[in-house]
């Protein structure tokens, strides 16, 4: 299964990879991404049959709010959590509307295809809106913060988990430490007109050897 799913990285990510990352300010990913030594794994999606352990992302779960996330354009910590409480006990989550982003704070990941996995819930304009999902790492050329496109989320009302969004970070190997780790981290923006999302409980797979 764990072949099937890099197989499913190389289909769906290496385009967004060949399309090109856009630049955004200087880098400083390297100096405050958490530590990989520091991950606890669980396995909060086996109950949609993903055995895979996963890392809740730095406050990924919006219970002690969102320091250290970057939120722009009314991007802000809402009641509301979803409902199978895989993180534990909580009451919020983030809200999303139109026009607006949020980005995670860096963190460590290794080897070759990290997964990003998360709760959504979409209560605007279902067939007119979609949230984006992009990865954020160091160019190893200019030092600065890039983005590329990992993954476009469609979703109903109801909270549900995504679907994997994987990187394929062999295609970033110039960034790569000397241990194969490299800091990264997620920003989503919704896309489309009435958007209006919920996201709780965002966890990545860092595929660190078990």
């Amino acid at each position: 299964m764990r072949n099937f799913k890099r197989a499913v990285a190389i289909i769906g990510v290496s385009v967004a990879a060949l399309v090109g990352p856009a630049t955004a300010g200087a880098g400083t990913f390297s100096d405050s991404a958490a530590s990989c030594d520091s991950h606890t794994m669980s396995q909060p999606f086996l109950r949609w049959l993903d055995p895979f352990r996963y890392v809740l992302a730095p406050k990924g779960s919006f219970e002690k709010g969102t320091s250290g996330w970057t939120l722009s354009g009314g991007a802000k910590v809402v009641s509301g959590n979803e409902p199978w409480y895989t993180s534990g006990p909580g009451t919020r989550s983030l809200y999303l509307p139109s026009g607006s982003s949020a980005t995670t704070p860096p963190m460590c990941v290794k080897l070759l295809y990290p997964t990003i996995r998360y709760f959504a819930q979409n209560k605007g304009t279902i067939l007119l809106s979609s949230l984006a999902v992009e990865v954020r790492f160091e160019s190893p050329l200019t030092g600065k913060v890039v983005s590329a496109p990992i993954g476009v989320h469609t979703g109903g009302s109801r909270w549900h988990p995504s679907l994997p969004s994987i990187v394929l970070l062999n295609l970033l190997s110039p960034v790569l430490g000397e241990e194969g780790e490299l800091a990264i981290a997620f920003r989503f923006r919704p896309v489309g007109l009435g958007a209006k999302w919920q996201i709780d409980d965002i966890y990545v797979d860092p595929f660190i050897q078990r």
